[in-house]
């Protein structure tokens, strides 16, 4: 088995807010992440599989950098993530970003001969979230 990552970067900005309790609770909570504020992440899409007869390839780079591209780099960099609708009823945490990546991937990076992998995201140089499905 052979592990294929594609890294990518993007700019976002966020508050972590639940609406379900109050203004305090949510201070409280998520201190000063319950502010308006960004972060400059950076995504690391990992793929699985065996190397193709023909080409060689687990999965072409460029097609993976494509679909990586324009499903999710696209729709989230320099925006914010609470009015996006991949995040209604989200708290745009960095878990839960993870989690969204991976639901819309999962079936655009998967083939005869590999699949997604994990996701991992990093919110910070020190901060970050692996996440492998289910």
């Amino acid at each position: 088995m052979l592990y294929i990552t594609r890294k990518e970067h993007f700019s976002s900005s966020h508050i972590l807010r639940n609406l379900n309790i109050s203004e305090t609770e949510n201070k409280d909570l998520f201190g000063k992440c319950n502010n308006f504020h960004g972060h400059n992440y950076y995504l690391e899409v990992t793929i699985k599989g065996t190397p193709d007869a023909k080409s060689g390839y687990v999965m072409d780079l460029k097609i993976m950098n494509r679909i990586i591209m324009e499903e999710v780099i696209d729709l989230v960099d320099h925006k914010f993530l609470n009015e996006l609708p991949m995040f209604k009823d989200i708290i745009p945490t960095t878990e839960n970003i993870a989690i969204v990546f991976w639901n819309i991937l999962k079936t655009k990076l998967k083939g005869d001969n590999y699949c997604l992998h994990s996701i991992k995201l990093f919110e910070t140089e020190k901060n970050s979230v692996l996440y492998e499905g289910d």
